[in-house]
């Protein structure tokens, strides 16, 4: 993304969405994902209280760990 770039608050919603989703699917708390992810608990948290953004760096780091390919 580009310094000038925004992030549309339906792409967090729907990044955010694909992360909380995929981490119920493989069992995982969010402690797991914040220890596997290398942050605190409370990011994760935050993260999917829709407080962090932009979403799109966190939620494609979140997604690496758990597994997931995703290209850009």
């Amino acid at each position: 993304m580009s310094g000038t770039e925004q992030e549309h608050p339906h792409d967090t919603e729907d990044l955010v969405r694909l992360v909380l989703l995929t981490r119920q699917e493989l069992g995982w708390d969010q402690e797991k994902l914040a220890a596997s992810a290398g942050i605190p608990e409370s990011d994760v948290a935050r993260f999917e209280a829709h407080e962090i953004v932009p979403a799109k760096p966190l939620a494609l780091h979140f997604l690496e760990v758990m597994g997931v390919v995703v290209q850009s």
